[in-house]
């Protein structure tokens, strides 16, 4: 009869470690975490990878600002996406970890972010060896977006706008008017003082955040003056390679410029959004023609929904707009 070996301690350890072994191999082979510097309208440009399996419908994130990438904390603004899809945030021109591989270059124009997306969104289709994308925008970064979708809706599944940029101009107009017939009614002198001085378009930063201070304080969210002088040299400082093209958006309006999309289109929109004034959102929206479009409302919430309400800006997507695009769970 065979002796039965008992395990020894040393055999318990050798177990356990084969046990990590083997599942941070199958975790190194459902997900993907990876990083690349590509090389897109002449410069060396940062994106990043991510997603639990492969062979997920492609998911293209492009961040607001302009010049805010947020790569840096994508776990936070797309991470629960990365059950569904296979992530790719692309830091523009000029932001984050391609600034820092160019920080000699010229300011960007609006023509040449544009261009820049658009030989993003080949290599990615390429990369991935698939027909089409989803493409998910902030703010600044549905104007690109919309371009996109406008000149390849072949390559767009479905084009997800978050608090979309309609009329810069029409939206400040607006929003300021509003503000100052406010803190008249409410007889605040300080408010009342410090609007008379903001005109649209803006002459500078400052002007800008004079008038997101007091959007904020109407929205209920007080800004104190220490607050205000430590988010001006901020804003001063990104003032220098951005406002240029930040004056570009006063051309722009949606509402005369882009009537037809031929790819599906939702809007995620916060119901207190005073810096791209909701109302103007909402009218632009009704009148766009899709084959497919739906418009979200975000109640309590304002402009800047992937850095204050991520969580309702994913369950939206995933509640609500994952169902509609009838996604295989392949890229094709």
């Amino acid at each position: 009869m065979q002796k039965q070996l008992k395990p020894t301690f040393k055999m318990y350890i050798l177990i356990a470690i084969l046990c990590f072994v083997f599942a941070e191999l199958q975790t190194a082979a459902t997900e993907t975490d990876t990083t690349q510097i590509i090389e897109i309208g002449g410069i060396k440009q940062y994106i990043s990878i991510s997603g639990e399996a492969p062979g997920k419908p492609v998911l293209f994130y492009l961040h607001g600002g302009p010049g805010t990438a947020v790569s840096a904390h994508k776990d936070v603004v797309t991470g629960e996406l990365e059950k569904y899809f296979t992530v790719v945030h692309w830091d523009q021109r000029g932001s984050g970890k391609t600034l820092k591989q160019n920080e000699t270059a010229p300011p960007p124009t609006f023509d040449q972010m544009n261009k820049d997306a658009e030989e993003i969104l080949h290599f990615i289709c390429k990369r991935f060896t698939t027909d089409k994308i989803i493409v998910l925008a902030n703010s600044w970064g549905t104007l690109p977006a919309l371009h996109l979708a406008q000149y390849y809706p072949e390559k767009i599944r479905a084009l997800i706008a978050v608090s979309p940029v309609v009329s810069n101009l029409r939206s400040q107009q607006t929003t300021l008017e509003l503000l100052q017939h406010y803190f008249n009614m409410q007889e605040n002198g300080k408010a009342i003082q410090q609007l008379a001085a903001v005109k649209v378009p803006y002459s500078g930063a400052e002007q800008m955040l004079i008038q997101y201070r007091w959007e904020s304080v109407y929205n209920g969210e007080l800004m104190s003056d220490d607050q205000f002088d430590q988010l001006l040299g901020y804003f001063q400082h990104w003032e220098k390679m951005w406002f240029p093209l930040y004056s570009e958006l006063y051309k722009s309006d949606l509402e005369t410029s882009s009537g037809s999309i031929k790819c599906p289109v939702y809007f995620i929109v916060g119901k207190k959004d005073l810096t791209t004034y909701f109302k103007i959102t909402e009218s632009y929206f009704y009148k766009l023609e899709a084959p497919e479009k739906k418009l979200f409302w975000l109640e309590d919430v304002g402009h800047n929904i992937p850095g204050f309400a991520t969580d309702k800006m994913q369950k939206t997507i995933i509640s609500d707009i994952v169902p509609r695009l009838n996604l295989s769970g392949t890229n094709k």
